[in-house]
């Protein structure tokens, strides 16, 4: 098949993407990504792609076509922008793209949803179809940065959504709480809908330190991943604030975000400099060594609605590295969780019992070995990249 991926994230931004789009190639088929220029993990775009420069390349078998965007920098200003510019781009090159170069279109849909307007423009000048893959929930996200519902903006929103995923042959998710949702919210045929749980891009880099811990006489927590509000990480602070033990510990905060500046700032205020340690965001290679220090993973997620319902996709990671979990959420983690025997789970935003979870780890981290390795066995079981890669092309035909 000849695949049209459409992401604003890719190479050299390190996204799921990046991988999906490699493992299509290999399976033998032609894939051509329509992104941006890249700009997530620094805010700015590099120099080397100023000026009309790269934007044609070749990522491991990938044809990348790159449009033009207006940098991220810092700001809900400047992050709007950045999104508008790239809608813009992405539509103009789908009005005037080759009508011979593409079978089917993938939509890679994290924030925002609009991503999936080039992609109807696309379809309504070639009639080729289209699979709309959701991994933020629309109009939903928008809670995360605080707009009510009963705003114009919200409104709005949703209306576009409604249109964008509609418009989509299919709608894979990679979350089962998304479908009701779909449905009841935006107005999705259900049997447009499709199940498609992500995989962890660390699956095979990873194999050979999973289920295995270092011995430091220190009990090392790992939180990775994306640090904004939706991620609800104060719990996790504030829960090691009141921990009472002699035995040491350490929370490792690897990843960045909105919230950076703020959590720090709560860091500062609770006293935990000598228990909190941030690192950034850091390679794959880096996350290496730190998936091999923890001795459990830390899962948090805002409750209190359908965003809060979802499967982190850093669930998976943790579930592959094969070592203990334990979360403060609700929804389809917390049963999976329980149903994998992985951890240990409270509900979202309670500070009390996760602080009491972690010291029960702390105090005797040994018994919980056998918990990360069900962990393993339950990634295998059912979110493998070979699983995802059979649905996947599955939709696709």
């Amino acid at each position: 098949m000849k695949i049209l991926i459409i992401a604003q994230v890719f190479y050299p931004d390190n996204f799921l993407i990046n991988n999906i789009a490699v493992e299509l190639v290999h399976a033998g088929h032609q894939v051509k990504v329509l992104t941006g220029l890249p700009d997530y993990s620094t805010s700015r775009v590099p120099r080397e792609y100023k000026w009309f420069r790269r934007r044609k390349e070749i990522f491991e078998g990938v044809k990348i076509g790159r449009v033009p965007i207006i940098a991220r920098r810092s700001g809900i200003f400047f992050r709007a922008l950045n999104y508008i510019s790239f809608i813009c781009s992405a539509s103009i090159y789908a009005l005037f793209s080759d009508k011979k170069d593409i079978d089917a279109v993938f939509v890679y849909g994290t924030s925002p949803v609009f991503q999936g307007i080039p992609a109807m423009i696309y379809k309504w000048r070639t009639g080729k179809k289209s699979i709309h893959y959701c991994c933020d929930l629309w109009p939903e996200s928008l809670k995360a940065w605080n707009v009510s519902e009963n705003s114009l903006v919200f409104k709005i929103v949703k209306r576009i959504s409604r249109i964008i995923y509609r418009s989509c042959d299919i709608v894979a998710i990679s979350s089962r709480p998304f479908n009701q949702y779909l449905i009841d919210i935006c107005g999705v045929d259900k049997n447009k809908i499709a199940y498609l749980p992500q995989y962890t891009e660390t699956e095979d880099l990873f194999a050979s330190i999973a289920c295995q811990y270092e011995e430091n006489n220190c009990v090392d927590f790992l939180f990775a991943g994306n640090l904004g509000a939706l991620q609800d990480i104060p719990v996790i602070l504030q829960a090691a604030a009141v921990i009472e033990t002699e035995r040491k510990f350490c929370i490792h905060i690897v990843g960045d975000g909105s919230e950076m500046a703020n959590l720090k700032a709560l860091t500062n205020s609770l006293q935990l400099n000598g228990r909190v340690i941030f690192y950034g965001r850091r390679s794959l290679e880096d996350m290496k060594g730190f998936y091999k220090l923890a001795d459990c993973f830390l899962l948090t997620l805002r409750g209190g609605d359908f965003t809060g319902m979802t499967l982190p996709g850093k669930a998976q990671g943790y579930l592959c590295a094969g070592k203990p979990i334990l979360a403060a959420i609700d929804g389809e983690c917390r049963e999976l969780i329980t149903q994998a025997g992985c951890g240990d789970v409270v509900p979202s935003g309670d500070v009390k019992m996760l602080a009491k979870k972690m010291t029960s780890f702390i105090e005797n981290p040994g018994k919980y070995k056998e918990k990360g390795v069900n962990g393993r066995h339950f990634y295998e079981e059912h979110f493998t990249k070979k699983s995802f890669l059979c649905s996947l092309l599955k939709l696709l035909s």
